[in-house]
């Protein structure tokens, strides 16, 4: 991080990451929505296929 002044992901994609979860909020939290995480697991299985497909060709 340091040698590039910037997080990896803002180097990579010109932007900041924008994560659903709040990090620097410490303890335990209830889970209010669900279905963000099943929206988000299912955005992570289609990256991981396109990462797959990517590296076979």
């Amino acid at each position: 991080h340091a040698s590039i002044k910037c997080a990896p992901f803002e180097m990579l994609y010109g932007r900041k990451c924008r994560a659903l979860i709040c990090w620097d909020q410490v303890g335990e939290r209830v889970i209010e929505r669900p279905e963000m995480i099943e929206v988000t697991n299912a955005k992570v299985v289609i990256a991981k296929e396109n990462l797959k497909e990517a590296r076979t060709h």
